[in-house]
């Protein structure tokens, strides 16, 4: 008897998770491998970032998609490479063979070649980001409520975000709600005058992606929301206290502008994950492998690539599709139903992408959406976030948890997730890593 043809998707977000559902009690063997195991809903890190959220309601185990699919199984494992002559994939665990793959890795954050940058700087990437950053927002202001040094509190209450897309958008509207909102009636000490809040980004505009009016609307609501906007603007360093940037069209040796900041938090961009480097297949400028119109690597019949490590320009196109959720979860459908077409020698389905719009959001009754010809703000916007996204994540309780804290929120104005936790010495910014408090938690763990 003939084996059933294996599959091996690497990476658990949700165009993974979403080809492995397409595949659940179909001819194959499924084996799904990720670091974590638990998949991250991405588009509400921000809100366990800055106390809205807390950590299991941003997640779900990836075991418990597969209850009723006893041909998926799961391996917790690092990707360490392909070897595609082989249909070998190398792994912290040894070596995984497969019949077909699925590369759907996700990203990691893109400093440029700014080692600087990254030493330093807060990425809002992961779950372990976004509980750090809660612990330092958090830290801070109880650092700077006993700070007599007028120009280190100043540095203490600076916040910068950088990247003007909707992570630094969402991001820093976040902060100043809970900045404003919630933190202002519980610091009696210090003079909120001092805070500020920054938001730097390369483009020429926020929310480039979106129609004038509604970037028009979106700025607005910033500068409200007491947020200075700086766009067209390249960030040169960063070393832990002091933030340079300088107009984009500047010259390389034109003097930089400064922020003394103790936090910066950076979301300017995504590349492809270390382990793809050394993938030999064509790559656009961003090292994203290119897909053609069926999701598989080019020159390679058994491998299929999604999401935001994958490239695809439609026809008549000038940019590949964005590294957005619904292209993933298109994409991860569409190389399923392609593997099981192949399995069967049927001919195979290619990728007609419509875009279902893009939308942001700014803060409490705040956002911004545009689908076509329907473009909406405020309140009704705001609306179509939260239930789009409540649809979009998996895990019925933690749904319900999470419209509860919304609901609460928007009513209130409290944030119930206000948790200052031992930070971990490992992906900390350097900055951090040297003050007394973390330095007496990396002694404790040596002792340990």
């Amino acid at each position: 008897m003939k084996e059933r043809p294996r599959v091996v998707i690497l990476g658990g977000g949700i165009g993974g998770i979403k080809a492995a559902q397409q595949l659940a009690n179909q001819p194959v063997d499924v084996l799904i491998i990720d670091h974590n195991n638990y998949q991250v809903f991405q588009p509400l890190l921000y809100q366990v970032a800055t106390s809205m959220l807390s950590t299991d309601e941003v997640v779900y185990p990836i075991r418990g998609f597969f209850k009723k699919a006893n041909n998926v199984d799961f391996l917790l494992a690092e990707v360490r490479g392909i070897q595609p002559e082989a249909k070998i994939v190398k792994t912290s665990h040894g070596d995984v063979p497969y019949d077909y793959l699925i590369i759907a890795l996700g990203s990691t954050p893109n400093f440029f070649g700014n080692k600087e940058v990254e030493r330093n700087a807060f990425p809002l990437k992961t779950l372990q980001d976004a509980i750090r950053i809660r612990s330092h927002l958090l830290s801070v202001f109880e650092e700077a409520s006993a700070e007599p040094d007028p120009e280190k509190r100043k540095a203490l209450l600076t916040f910068v975000f950088v990247g003007a897309g909707p992570i630094g958008v969402e991001g820093a509207g976040g902060v100043s709600e809970l900045v404003y909102d919630v933190l202002q009636k519980e610091f009696h000490h210090i003079d909120f005058d001092e805070v500020s809040i920054h938001l730097i980004g390369a483009d020429p505009c926020v929310l480039s992606m979106m129609s004038e009016k509604l970037r028009i609307e979106t700025l607005k609501v910033l500068q409200k929301k007491r947020i200075d906007v700086q766009c067209s603007m390249l960030v040169t360093g960063y070393d832990g206290e002091t933030l340079s940037y300088r107009p984009m069209k500047a010259p390389k040796d034109a003097p930089c502008s400064t922020i003394k900041a103790k936090t910066v938090v950076w979301s300017a961009g995504v590349r492809p994950v270390d382990c793809l480097s050394s993938f030999a297949c064509e790559k656009d400028r961003g090292k994203r492998l290119l897909i053609d119109d069926t999701i598989r690597v080019p020159g390679m019949q058994d491998i299929f690539a999604i999401g935001d490590c994958s490239s695809y320009t439609p026809p008549g196109e000038q940019r590949p599709l964005p590294t957005l959720a619904p292209v993933a979860l298109a994409e991860g459908e569409l190389a399923a139903k392609n593997i099981l077409h192949d399995v069967r020698g049927e001919e195979m389905e290619h990728l007609h992408y419509k875009s279902k719009g893009v939308m942001a959001i700014i803060g409490n009754s705040e956002a911004v959406m545009e689908a076509g010809p329907l473009r909406g703000r405020g309140f009704l916007a705001w609306s179509a976030w939260l239930w789009i996204h409540l649809l979009t994540k998996a895990g019925f309780h933690a749904n319900i948890s999470v419209t509860f804290k919304w609901i609460f929120n928007y009513f209130s104005g409290t944030r119930l997730g206000r948790l200052i936790t031992r930070p971990e010495l490992q992906g900390l910014p350097e900055s951090i890593k040297n003050t007394p408090e973390v330095k007496d938690v990396g002694a404790e763990k040596q002792a340990s």
